[in-house]
């Protein structure tokens, strides 16, 4: 009866520890369970985290690029407008045209019908008595693909012709006319006389009228070299 006291007794310790083992390892998968849980939890959530403080990267944009008309260079150009020593003045501004492509290596850095701007930078209309006339030009600025750029190139000076043949021929022809009524006069003293008249009508045409000006007319062609480098943007 004892033995059979201590048997039941030792099944139920059994079964106690057999329990609290089997509670104890549930516990532990749960537990871990939970753990995996919150671990991924805060991955996700440093993710979004990370995703919402870096911002996408974004690429450069693209540099500028330049080609360089150098010193020297002709550009070529055709007047839009009239030019007239008679009518304009130092300082007056006039428009033109590129002639012809301006090229850099193979590439067309200028195309031909490019404005251009340029400035009269002397003005002397003639003289009544002496003097000839003078104009001198150049180019100031270049307009490319709606940009302008500033220029420095060499001035090109013109005189007008001079008119002393032209002069001379008045003055006789004056003096020819005063003869002629000298001689209706009754020579002599009136041929004096008449000489005289002539050659005094003569100098007063000659001196209220002016020599020739420096004349231009739109599609006039001139070439202008630069003074200076002047670059060009190209992309």
């Amino acid at each position: 009866m004892l033995r059979l006291h201590y048997l039941i007794l030792g099944l139920a310790l059994v079964l106690t520890f057999a329990c609290g083992a089997t509670d104890d390892e549930n516990i532990t998968s749960e537990e871990m369970e939970a753990g995996v849980d919150a671990q991924n939890v805060a991955s996700t959530q440093e993710t979004a985290s990370s995703r919402r403080e870096t911002p996408p990267a974004r690429s450069a944009p693209p540099q500028a690029q330049f080609a360089t008309l150098s010193a020297g260079t002709v550009i070529p150009v055709r007047l839009q407008d009239p030019l007239d020593s008679g009518v304009n003045q130092s300082g007056d501004t006039f428009r033109a045209v590129v002639d012809q492509d301006l090229r850099v290596g193979n590439k067309v850095i200028v195309p031909r019908g490019s404005l251009a701007e340029g400035k009269l930078t002397f003005v002397e209309r003639s003289g009544r008595v002496s003097g000839r006339a003078k104009m001198s030009l150049q180019l100031v600025s270049l307009n490319v693909d709606s940009r302008s750029y500033p220029l420095q190139t060499e001035i090109l000076s013109f005189e007008a012709e001079g008119t002393k043949k032209e002069d001379a021929a008045k003055v006789g022809i004056a003096s020819g006319i005063g003869a002629a009524i000298g001689a209706i006069a009754g020579g002599g003293k009136g041929a004096a006389i008449g000489a005289a008249v002539g050659a005094g009508a003569g100098g007063a045409g000659v001196a209220a009228t002016r020599g020739k000006e420096v004349q231009f007319f739109a599609e006039d062609a001139f070439e202008f070299a630069l003074n200076e480098d002047v670059p060009i943007k190209i992309q």
